[in-house]
């Protein structure tokens, strides 16, 4: 009697284990694969390394499917649980030689668990919302300010038949030439498009060459911030930049100015038209908007920007 009894305990224990690392399986491909397809996996990581948390989840699905294996083979009680030959005495120590209880206490099995078993809870549980604006506060804002290295100036790389009165405008050095080029199509452009497209790109192309651009006409759309050094009548417009994944994200911005810009509660979302000036921000000349008009915009679905370390390849 005894010895039945032990058979079924040894039958179990695999069973019950194989369960749960099934379940666990099933539950981090699935969050992967919807977070995925809904396209709120960008909320967590940079859109150039979906590509890898696919091929995770890929793999997962792989192991998965062998976990149901050895679940199904576990139902084969006793001689699957532990892969013995029928003829074996399943009511005996002595002579065996191993164990078909998984190795580890409960205790320490149920702790290895619920390192998997967390995220998965976490991510039903919690919602998958955005980083607000307040995150700024503790990070510092970027305004794009960037200065180079020292290395002697030259002229943009750029097509020849380029204007050369807009070639001297933009000169540039090694660190900046693909900034020069961007700056000249946006010099161009009758209304500059803070789209999330490039936003930093843009925002550090325009830093560069602040002088070349006073006078444009700039829209921008963004979440409100602002600092202890600024004035009354200004504020940051800013967005929030994740270079790989949701542990490093920066707020970028501009600096805004109206006369009504204390009306403007922190962290709600504007979009702003307006002048491009310049002011110093830490030391630094920057540009600033002088805004003409100002409307309330729904924050997007995903609201970080990300940036583009090969832009200078896809510039025209």
């Amino acid at each position: 009697m005894k010895g039945k009894i032990d058979m079924k305990k040894s039958g179990i224990a695999p069973l019950l284990h194989n369960l749960i690392r099934l379940a666990i399986l099933l539950g981090l491909t699935a969050y992967i694969v919807y977070l995925s397809a809904t396209g709120q996996i960008l909320l967590f990581i940079a859109p150039q390394l979906v590509k890898y948390v696919d091929l995770a989840a890929v793999c997962m699905a792989l192991f998965m499917l062998g976990q149901l294996y050895l679940l199904f083979r576990s139902f084969k009680v006793p001689a699957a649980a532990c892969a013995c030959r029928s003829e074996h005495d399943h009511g005996h120590d002595e002579g065996h030689g191993h164990s078909h209880e998984p190795t580890g206490s409960p205790v320490k099995n149920g702790l290895i668990y619920g390192l998997f078993i967390l995220p998965v809870l976490l991510g039903l549980l919690l919602p998958n919302e955005a980083f607000a604006g307040s995150l700024a506060h503790n990070k510092g804002m970027n305004l794009g300010v960037f200065t180079g290295g020292g290395m002697p100036a030259d002229l943009a790389q750029v097509d020849p038949a380029e204007n050369s009165d807009l070639k001297e405008l933009f000169r540039s050095d090694t660190y900046n030439r693909d900034y020069a080029k961007l700056g000249m199509l946006l010099y161009k452009q009758d209304e500059i498009v803070m789209s999330d497209e490039w936003f930093i790109e843009k925002l550090q192309a325009m830093n560069t060459f602040v002088d070349n651009f006073q006078g444009k006409t700039l829209q921008i759309r963004g979440f409100v911030y602002r600092e202890n050094e600024l004035a009354a009548n200004q504020l940051i417009i800013g967005r929030m930049a994740m270079t790989h994944c949701i542990a490093d994200i920066s707020p970028y911005g501009i600096i805004a100015e109206a006369d009504n810009a204390a009306s403007y509660a922190n962290d709600t979302w504007l979009t702003l038209t307006g002048t491009i000036a310049s002011t110093t921000y830490h030391g630094q000349k920057v540009i600033k908007l002088m805004i003409q008009s100002a409307e309330p915009a729904d924050s997007p679905d995903i609201p970080y920007i990300y940036p583009d370390w090969d832009f200078g390849k896809k510039l025209k």
